[in-house]
């Protein structure tokens, strides 16, 4: 199916484009929503928005990614269409998995002390800077695949 951005995209890429950047709003909503000691209203968006990247990676990323960089041959890698997406598929894994381990360890006690952090302020503002990159990323990606398609 035809995306709707007037690119080579699938409505699929399209669609988590824009999440992806609505997701990236509501993060630095989330950040605010933390600055006014609003924590139980950060926690709700920040859980929610990594809930639903999970999500869109099991949905949309794994399986494009797994289609069209997986059977690439090693000696072509070197081209950008390949580079962008490993570089957002290694950044954006790390992203989700602090972002996973932080929602863990903020609203469970299923690890042991000695696994759970008490910097919060750090470890989150390592994940939003993270997932800035990874929004870059995916945004070069996005462009690599189907707005100049170079293979």
């Amino acid at each position: 199916m035809k995306g709707f951005l007037g690119t080579a995209a699938s409505f699929g890429a399209d669609l988590n484009l824009v999440i992806q950047f609505v997701m990236g709003v509501a993060l630095l909503a989330g950040a605010v929503l933390a600055k006014r000691k609003c924590y139980r209203a950060h926690g709700i968006c920040q859980t929610s928005v990594v809930g639903l990247n999970l999500l869109m990676i099991v949905l949309v990323m794994w399986p494009s990614f797994r289609q069209q960089i997986a059977p690439a041959p090693s000696k072509i890698l070197h081209k950008w269409y390949y580079e962008a997406a490993i570089i957002h598929a290694v950044v954006g894994i790390t992203a989700e998995v602090l972002g996973l381990y932080i929602v863990i360890v903020a609203g469970t006690k299923i690890l042991p002390s000695r696994l759970r952090f008490n910097n919060w302020t750090r470890w989150m503002r390592v994940e939003l800077a993270l997932w800035q990159i990874v929004l870059l990323s995916g945004f070069a990606t996005y462009c690599a695949w189907y707005v100049a398609p170079f293979r």
